[in-house]
Order: structure tokens, then C-alpha cells, then sequence
């Protein structure tokens, strides 16, 4: 009887002396994942993003005007006071069978990647300038009869700061056609809560003659005539993000795209593909996570 005393007493006693020491090593263990966690985010980040949009826009075109599926992955190492060097991986599939889904395969019908070097030259405790070079390689595995890749360099700044944040983006494809494309707009973001931010991004987009082509066919009118180049398109975007955790967060958004160009918007209107639109209002909502 006192032999079951003492085992009874022995486990009463050890069995919460059990637990604590089990929770104090389980804390240890989230505690150094949390550190590790911390020491890779000091020099390496990871973005990535799947999203579905109404219609595809690119480059001052409705490329598609049915719906589509994205995704994009990007990785950066982080270069101390050098800047930090990366790539990233995008891809479209078509989510329709009709307009352009119909004259190329759904899935992967485009995939973009690149190689790029970023570094952020600090002006003033709030202004600090970001300075962007990229080799980008467009992929058009999809488009039956000219699968090809574009091969293009770009360059890109943005004047960061806590009013209204001007950017631009420059894209000169090198073969196997030549054009240049510029990106031009404002940006603004506003805290409505610690958890959810909306964003108003106004910009319009550029080409020189060489790229009017690539992107509207053959001008109208007298055989041989080329288009002068110049604004394409003007862009109003509605972005509210939410963010889920640390690292995950939601979003949704509005586009919309008109095409200011006389040039552009009479090729537009000689075309009888399906996506042969002027003006769109593009929707649009995804996940993201950031790391």
C-alpha cells in the first residue's frame, strides 16, 4: 500500500514537471525557428503572387479579353551595401476556350523570366531613389505558328517617398524584333488599417514606331505607311491589399485601360480578332505572400 503511495506521489509530481519542461523546449524550438527565420530574411527575400484578371492587358493592348490565371515568383540575395541582385519567374494561362484561348493552347501560353540588380540610393531620411536593370526573356510558348522568345534589356527608377511616388520603366527588345516601350506613371498608397491599405497607381504607357507595329499590326490606309509613335494608353488602377499574416495577405483590384492613340485605336478598329478593344475595365484579385 505505501509502495502505491510513493509511485502515486512520483507521478503527481513528475508529470507536470514534464509538461513545463516540455513546453519550455517546444518555446526554445519556436524561438530559434523564429531567429532562423530572421537571420535568412537579413539576406534573402522572396515575393510571390497567383492571381486570376478578367482580360489581359500588355504593353497598350488587350492581349486577351477573357479571363486568365498568373503567377509570379520572385527571389532577391541581398548585397549588404551594394544592392541586391535576383530573377523572377511569371507565367499566364488563358481560363477560356473562346477570343484568343481558341487559337493557342490554354495552359503556360506565355512565361516570362529575368535577371536582375537593384539598389536603392538613400537621398533623405524620406526620399530614397530605386535604380532597376533587368535581361528579361518573354517566352510565347502558346501562340500556334510563332512560338518565340523576345529578348529585351530594361531599366527602371522609382522616387520613393511618403506623398506621391513617380516611376518609370523603360523595355528595349533586342531580337529577334527591335522596339522600345516606356511606362510612365504616379503612385499612392494610403494605411486605411494596420491590416489593409489601398493603392492608386495612374500611368500611361509609350512606344516608338517599331513597337506601335509589334503591338497593332500594319497601320491602315496607304500601303507602306508607319506609325509616328508616342502615347498608347492611359491607365487609372484601384488596389485595396489585406494583409492575412506577417508574410500572407490578399488583394483585389480595378484597371482601367484607354487607348489614347488615333493611330492605335483606328488598328484596332480594322481588326476582327475577339480582343480587339479599346477601352476595358479589367478586374481582378489574388494572394501574395512576401518573405
Amino acid at each position: 500500500m505505501n509502495s502505491d503511495l510513493r509511485k502515486l506521489r512520483f507521478l503527481i509530481l513528475a508529470v507536470p514537471a514534464v509538461l513545463v519542461s516540455s513546453s519550455v523546449k517546444a518555446d526554445e524550438i519556436r524561438g530559434d525557428s523564429a531567429d532562423f527565420v530572421e537571420d535568412v530574411r537579413e539576406w534573402i527575400s522572396v515575393s510571390a503572387f497567383a492571381e486570376i484578371q478578367s482580360a489581359y492587358l500588355a504593353r497598350g493592348t488587350v492581349v486577351n479579353s477573357e479571363p486568365f490565371s498568373a503567377q509570379f515568383v520572385n527571389g532577391d540575395v541581398k548585397l549588404g551595401g551594394f544592392g541586391r541582385a535576383g530573377g523572377y519567374a511569371w507565367s499566364v494561362s488563358a481560363l477560356s476556350h473562346d477570343g484568343q484561348g481558341a487559337a493557342r493552347r490554354n495552359a503556360y501560353n506565355e512565361v516570362d523570366y529575368n535577371l536582375h540588380y537593384v539598389y536603392d540610393l538613400e537621398l533623405t531620411e524620406r526620399l530614397k531613389l530605386e535604380n532597376r536593370v533587368a535581361r528579361q526573356w518573354v517566352t510565347l510558348p502558346g501562340y500556334r505558328g510563332r512560338a518565340s522568345t523576345i529578348c529585351e534589356w530594361q531599366t527602371a527608377q522609382a522616387l520613393h517617398n511618403p506623398w506621391v511616388t513617380p516611376y518609370w520603366l523603360l523595355r528595349h527588345a533586342e531580337r529577334p524584333v527591335r522596339w522600345n516601350y516606356w511606362n510612365v506613371g504616379l503612385k499612392r498608397s494610403f494605411a486605411l488599417s494596420d491590416d489593409l491599405a489601398f493603392t492608386v497607381n495612374f500611368f500611361g504607357e509609350l512606344g516608338d514606331a517599331d513597337h506601335f507595329l509589334s503591338q497593332y499590326g500594319e497601320k491602315p490606309g496607304e500601303a507602306g505607311s508607319r506609325y509616328h509613335g508616342g502615347l498608347q494608353t492611359l491607365n487609372l488602377v484601384f488596389r485595396f491589399d489585406y494583409k492575412l499574416t506577417d508574410y500572407l495577405g490578399v488583394y483585389a483590384f480595378a484597371w482601367q485601360f484607354d487607348m489614347v492613340s488615333e493611330d492605335a485605336r483606328d488598328a484596332v478598329k480594322a481588326s476582327a480578332a475577339p480582343e480587339a478593344k479599346r477601352d476595358l475595365t479589367v478586374f481582378g484579385a489574388g494572394l501574395a505572400l512576401n518573405f
